[in-house]
């Protein structure tokens, strides 16, 4: 007989139905099971029909955080050697159990025999979870090294940059400078990210090599313009040190026409003050335009300073007005990939753990707008 009850229930959307499956004569609900693991395998023992069960059941126990009962049935899900249920499957899930119990070191073993026995496909997971082990655990060096060993295309680039980078931070103190620059060289083989390059004009300043250092910087600018806020200032403070400030001024000016960056004009504004040189018309003109925008709080002031007309009571109001309105109070970094945003910078995303895909969000707009005029 139809009812309508059992016409509610076959047309019921599948997320809106409970997880119940049919095991042996009993009904079993996986979001309220509190059996023993061992009582109810030797009850039920695992077999092709009643599988996808005890997957599940895993599943629900480590999300619970069970995760010594997770273990247990992953293991004997793996003993019953279940047809289309391989080892190697089993094995990542079981890793997956010790990670997520924090008990990394079981996870590391049992992912070095997936690594190597495994089917490329679980191979690559496997390397996967394993890398992600090792950078929850900052062990840099080791992560470097097994994607150097293991590394599948597309695991590496400006995630190997990275972890370069970090291994360079972790040992820069107790590795010979010569060491450090050989593990930068392997960064900037890989020709991705920005990184590497802003990290190199930092251990060159620190090591009084500001050549090399103006050229890091240099380069991140031209590869890289969204990192702007990152490299401008150093850069600047090199330049006056060493003299090259017209060099960097017509560096800077070639750059602008690309990303009419307001942080790019300020520094050009800020070499034609140390030169004592008016602005030409044309920057006079770009001068305007940024202080219309309302960005600059530095541009602002330059432009108003120019303004004959304003007393000093009166700028002495605007000041702290303007001020807060500036790209200095507003912008934040903001990933690419997730949309999550900070304040501060980070090389890696927390939410989605990218790395080098947090950016400046008023320099990232930049770029996109100049691919619609482009």
């Amino acid at each position: 007989m139809v009812t309508w009850l059992n016409l509610f229930r076959k047309f019921l959307p599948a997320r809106f139905a409970g997880r119940r499956f049919i095991l042996g004569d009993y009904h079993f609900d996986l979001t309220s099971f509190e059996g023993d693991v061992a009582d109810w395998l030797n009850k039920f023992p695992i077999s092709a029909a009643n599988v996808e069960i005890y997957l599940a059941l895993a599943e629900l126990f480590r999300r619970r955080g069970e995760f010594d009962k997770a273990v247990s049935v992953h293991e004997a899900i793996a003993e019953a050697e279940i047809a289309g249920h391989s080892s190697a499957e089993l094995s990542l899930e079981i890793a997956q159990d010790y990670y997520a119990a924090g008990v990394l070191g079981h996870a590391e073993e049992v992912l070095r025999r997936a690594l190597v026995d495994a089917d490329e496909d679980h191979s690559r997971q496997a390397f996967r979870l394993w890398l992600a082990i090792l950078e929850s655990e900052q062990d840099w060096h080791r992560a470097v090294e097994l994607v150097e060993q293991y590394g599948l295309p597309g695991s590496g680039g400006v995630r190997l940059v990275n972890l370069y980078c970090e291994y360079v931070l972790q040992v820069q103190t107790t590795l010979a400078p010569a060491l450090v620059q050989k593990v930068l060289k392997k960064a900037r083989k890989l020709a991705v990210g920005a990184r590497v390059d802003l990290l190199g004009a930092q251990i060159a300043t620190e090591e009084q090599r500001f050549t090399a250092a103006i050229r890091s910087y240099k380069r991140l600018l031209r590869n890289d313009p969204r990192r702007v806020h990152l490299a401008l200032s150093p850069l600047l403070a090199l330049v006056q040190r060493e003299g090259q400030q017209a060099s960097l001024l017509t560096f800077l000016q070639r750059l602008y026409p690309d990303h009419p960056s307001v942080r790019i004009l300020e520094a050009i504004v800020e070499l034609h003050q140390s030169s004592g040189t008016a602005l030409t018309p044309k920057w006079q003109k770009q001068l305007e335009l940024q202080v219309m925008s309302g960005d600059s709080y530095p541009l602002t002031l330059y432009w108003l300073n120019q303004q004959q007309t304003l007393s000093a009571s009166v700028m002495a109001v605007l000041s702290p007005a303007l001020q807060r309105q500036s790209l200095a109070e507003s912008d934040v970094h903001q990933c690419t990939e997730c949309g999550f945003q900070s304040e501060p910078m980070r090389w890696q995303c927390p939410q989605c753990e990218s790395w080098e895909t947090l950016c400046s969000r008023y320099e990232s707009k930049i770029v996109q707008e100049q691919k619609k005029v482009g």
